[in-house]
């Protein structure tokens, strides 16, 4: 049921919006292990990576030089937002995504109607985090302009 519905919301968002949510997504999976497995997130990372070799052959072959990838993928956070289409990767979160999904929904239902700082006070409150949405929301946004 979950999965629908942050399905259902991931779709509303455009691809700024979806650029935002990932980085949302993966500061509290990185701070809490909150929303996606580690296993999870190894699975969807390889299988994104896997569709973007086939859609854009300037990108790197993901079994031929491991750290040829890993660097491609800093230098490019976003790159399967950009390489793929946004229906596609929004599939593949909600397939991979599997730990308090509710939450998660809310968060990108505040994210598209309130804005980033909405989205992050949702998620503190949320998780019973008490993380600083101010600074939260100036490095996202610098992060997103720098990669975008």
């Amino acid at each position: 049921m979950g999965n629908s519905i942050l399905k259902d919301e991931l779709l509303k968002l455009n691809k700024r919006q979806l650029k935002l949510f990932y980085s949302v997504l993966v500061h509290y999976w990185l701070k809490n292990n909150s929303f996606i497995s580690k296993q999870n997130f190894f699975n969807l990372w390889c299988e994104l990576n896997e569709l973007c070799s086939e859609v854009d052959e300037g990108f790197p072959e993901p079994h031929d030089d491991h750290e040829l990838l890993k660097s491609y993928c800093q230098e490019h956070p976003f790159y399967f937002i950009d390489i793929l289409d946004t229906g596609l990767v929004i599939k593949l979160f909600c397939e991979h995504l599997d730990n308090k999904i509710d939450i998660l929904a809310n968060v990108v239902n505040k994210l598209r109607t309130g804005g980033l700082r909405t989205a992050y006070a949702r998620c503190n409150e949320a998780l019973g985090m008490a993380e600083d949405v101010e600074k939260l929301v100036l490095e996202t946004e610098a992060y997103i302009g720098y990669f975008t």
